[in-house]
């Protein structure tokens, strides 16, 4: 019948099923409760003999009867609808159904992985312990609300000095001593020749002590020498004495006035004396004759210093004879020790030289003795000092004569010092991997090979590097017995800077004794069923669960199960299927059920043997335990004891643990592997195998070239970040390309990292609502902390940009909203390296909108709550027209 106005139409049943392509879930109901009551209803008006039957309230028992009968039929086709969503991969919601499609394209999907830690041993006493392999190991990682446990993989021996230690940026090399170099401070750099750190610190300077900077004088020691002017000296007052690890670093009052070479020659003193006779009277009384008669000579304050000073006969009676070696103090001292060194200076005049010359030089003391000399008109008591050679040795100067009144002994409190310039360093990033190690040859000596974890104080951010080989060996070595500066290289640069490494305030910890282990407790031998001859494929279950696996690069697929089944005390061996193997090989797979527990399965005769016949002989050994990433909550515990072994640590994060595969990322994985029939050959299937591998969360591939040759660069972005987690996909993927893959280019493994954004919005809503949930409405299509919206990682892609005019939409689509405008729009600076911890970036200070957000190939923007700004208004203007 036509019906082209206002006639009624009758009741659309059964409805047309139609769905365009590419939808996210199919329409499937031929009619709901509503149109099935309806075309009851019409069918009824409809029969002529039932035209009388017109109530049509559920109190009429067929109206009832047919109103259940509508309800049946939309229950009936509301779970044809369900179930044929649930029979294609795009539009099913349930998890075990994409399980069991997937599965239906030959896809296992992974299971849970164990995680990869490091510990750091804190071990007490005075020689190295040793780990065994295996040592237990008990955490709590923050976000687990189990604690994880893990098992050493490799003996390790652990020394006392690596527990925790610093090492030091490269020191510069010596530098020239000059006043703008020194200013008030010089460092000690050797005590009497020794450079041994014990020599040194044992040397005791206070605050006031009296140092004399001495300079060279080979012009006046060694024979043949030409003469040259001699450097002054200089007497320094100590104002602080501070230890540095190997450095004395001694503060002056003043300053340095004269500029040295690399080192001076330094001592402490004690007393300054002066030459006996300085003081006489410059007139000498002389008698003569018979009655005497007195006459005025002036007095000699000349001493012939090249040999012995015998005076002539006519001064017979008023200079005492003294030997060249002779030193007459002018005053009687007691207490000068033999074989210490006395500073002799003063001026002398010799041939060649138009006048007179100053000197210092440093003799040794060979003998004291107390006597009575006279000078002139002085005559007194004086300590007669000795020393090892006269004051000028060289002989090649000749006739040097000295002015008393100008010579000066200082007795010296210390053996020589050596003194150098402050220390200096380079400051910035690192240009090579040296740095410097406080320790004994024997400390250093075990370093090599060593690996270490470098730990910033502050952030806590570490990075794991080793210690080169190159190492100075103990055969042949003739080194101090005590600590000393090692320089030792590094196999990486350190990704901090050289100023974290100051001798003075370090920033950077580092641990030597680095314990690597997996995840996973070990059982003891389960008995996990009997063999039967005539059965075939034989599964047992593992009595306990999550199953450990662990990532291993060269097989495919990656999980490895920490597995080992005996039949009849004979070890079988794990393979990936069963086909393929022959009747007698002794092998079993490894599957999950859905609830998750691990079954073992045996072959049937012909692929595989079946388990010979027996009670209870087949066990099992195997490790329990996945999932486990992030730092530790607090610090972890060994699981047993080992003699030495004070605490542990857990420096950076246990990484590679994840959960088994979701259905989310088999969703998307299986087609791609399906598609690509094992064989790497587009892009996409590059894609598709990368998110097969545990802890890959998104992953984009693209054509690049590195100077001039192309090759493929796959964009991973992991779900810890860990460097470690991005070194397995590369060799994974390597691994891929070399099996299954053309491997005619290489491929390029990058981090990809999320962008994060700062969006502040002014959002108008009902004030009819809530305003707390509206504000949850708004963050939830935004995809802020959920798994859906605008921002979440599923609905993004590396590398693909938005405008604000999406935010807008999507904002404006949210229940309770009636308008929203952009105060701010602006990506957050990552820094260098990107910083992947979105509680570590500020929101920046200068907000702008930026129209496109762009986002770069290997990043993925994303929204946190920390970078979100909204403001509530109230629309009332509704309410305001009505009235």
């Amino acid at each position: 019948m036509s019906c082209q106005h206002d006639c009624a139409k009758p009741p659309a049943f059964p409805r047309t099923i139609y769905n365009r392509p590419g939808l996210g879930a199919i329409d499937y109901r031929v009619g709901t409760y509503a149109v099935l009551r309806a075309y009851l209803l019409d069918r009824i008006d409809k029969r002529p003999e039932l035209s009388g039957w017109t109530h049509r309230q559920a109190d009429d028992p067929g109206i009832a009867l047919l109103e259940g009968g509508a309800v049946v039929g939309d229950i009936l086709t509301f779970y044809q609808q369900v179930y044929a969503n649930e029979a294609f991969l795009r539009t099913t919601q349930w998890q075990e159904s994409v399980f069991e499609l997937v599965r239906l394209l030959g896809y296992r999907p992974a299971p849970g992985v164990g995680g990869l830690a490091t510990f750091a041993a804190i071990v007490k006493g005075d020689g190295p312990i040793v780990i065994p392999a295996g040592f237990g190991f008990k955490v709590k990682l923050e976000g687990q609300d189990q604690q994880s446990e893990f098992e050493s993989s490799d003996e390790v021996a652990a020394w006392p000095h690596l527990s925790e230690f610093r090492l030091y940026r490269p020191r510069l090399p010596e530098r020239n001593i000059t006043p703008a170099v020194a200013g008030n401070q010089l460092e000690l750099k050797a005590v009497g020749g020794s450079t041994a750190l014990s020599d040194i610190a044992a040397l005791e300077i206070r605050p006031g002590d009296r140092i004399m900077l001495v300079p060279p004088s080979q012009m006046f020691d060694v024979t043949g020498t030409t003469y040259s002017l001699q450097q002054r000296s200089e007497i320094l007052i100590v104002s602080d004495v501070k230890t540095l690890l190997d450095r004395v670093i001694v503060t002056f009052e003043g300053a340095i006035t004269q500029s040295r070479g690399a080192t001076v020659d330094a001592y402490l003193l004690g007393r300054s004396f002066r030459h006996f006779g300085h003081d006489a009277p410059p007139l000498t009384t002389v008698l003569s004759g018979n009655p005497q008669v007195a006459s005025f000579n002036a007095t000699r304050f000349t001493r012939r210093i090249w040999g012995n000073d015998n005076p002539s006969s006519n001064e017979a009676n008023y200079y005492s004879p003294i030997l060249r070696e002779e030193m007459p103090l002018d005053k009687e001292v007691g207490d000068l020790a033999a074989g210490g060194a006395l500073i002799c200076e003063g001026a002398a005049t010799f041939d060649g030289q138009p006048s007179e010359v100053p000197f210092i030089v440093v003799r040794a003391i060979v003998a004291t003795r107390s006597d009575s000399l006279t000078w002139g008109n002085k005559s007194g008591g004086t300590t007669v000092v000795t020393l090892d050679q006269r004051l000028i040795a060289n002989l090649s100067i000749l006739n040097e004569v000295a002015d008393i009144r100008k010579v000066r002994f200082h007795e010296t409190l210390s053996p020589r010092l050596t003194l150098r310039a402050p220390t200096a360093w380079t400051s910035g990033g690192f240009t090579n991997t040296k740095l410097n190690f406080l320790g004994t040859l024997e400390e250093v000596w075990v370093l090599a090979g060593r690996q270490l974890m470098l730990k910033e104080d502050a952030t806590g951010r570490t990075q794991q590097v080793a210690v080169l080989k190159d190492l100075p060996s103990l055969s042949g070595a003739v080194f101090p017995a005590d600590a000393r500066m090692w320089q030792i290289e590094l196999d990486r640069a350190p990704e901090f800077t050289l100023e974290d490494f100051d001798e003075a305030e370090p920033a950077v910890i580092v641990y030597g004794n680095l314990v690597a282990s997996t995840q996973g407790k070990s059982q003891s031998e389960t008995v996990i069923g009997s063999g039967d001859a005539r059965q075939q494929f034989q599964t047992f279950a593992l009595p306990k669960d999550p199953l450990t696996f662990l990532l291993d690069r060269a097989s495919s697929p990656p999980q490895v199960p920490e597995l080992s089944i005996y039949v009849g005390g004979v070890l079988w061996n794990q393979v990936d299927m069963l086909f393929g193997n022959g009747t007698d090989d002794r092998v079993y797979v490894v599957r999950q059920d859905e609830e998750g527990k691990s079954l073992v399965q045996f072959g049937n005769g012909v692929m595989g043997s079946r388990l010979p016949s027996g009670r209870n002989n087949v066990t099992a050994v195997f490790r329990v335990g996945i999932s486990a990433t992030g730092v530790a909550a607090k610090d972890p515990q060994a699981a047993g004891k080992v003699d030495g072994l004070d605490k542990v640590r857990l420096p950076s994060a246990a990484t590679g643990g994840a959960e088994a595969e979701t259905a989310g990322t088999a969703r998307v994985a299986a087609p791609g592997k399906m598609q690509s029939l094992g064989r790497l050959v587009s892009l996409s299937d590059f894609e598709a195998e990368a998110l097969t591998i545990p802890g890959v969360s998104k992953a984009r591939a693209y054509w690049s070239s590195l100077q001039g040759v192309p090759l493929i660069e796959v964009v991973v972005l992991t779900e810890s970040g860990a460097e470690s987690d991005l070194e397995f996909v590369r060799d994974t993927m390597a691994g891929f390309n070399r099996c299954r893959g053309p491997a005619r280019h290489a491929i390029a493994v990058t981090g990809g990292v999320r962008q994060y954004l700062h969006i502040a919005l002014t959002v108008g809503y009902d004030p009819a609502r809530k305003p707390e949930d509206v504000e949850r409405a708004v963050q939830q299509t935004l995809g802020i902390g959920t798994d859906d919206g605008l921002f979440s990682l599923s609905a993004r892609m590396f590398g693909e940009s938005a405008h604000v005019s999406q935010v807008i939409g999507r904002v404006q689509q949210a229940d309770g909203v009636r308008w929203a405008e952009a105060d701010a729009a602006q990506p957050i600076p990552l820094g260098s390296p990107p910083q992947i911890d979105p509680a570590m970036l500020a929101i920046p200070a200068i907000r702008f909108v930026r129209k496109t957000l762009i986002c770069l190939r290997t990043r993925v923007l994303a929204l946190d709550t920390s970078h979100f700004e909204l403001n509530l208004v109230a629309d009332d203007r509704q309410e305001a027209c009505s009235r």
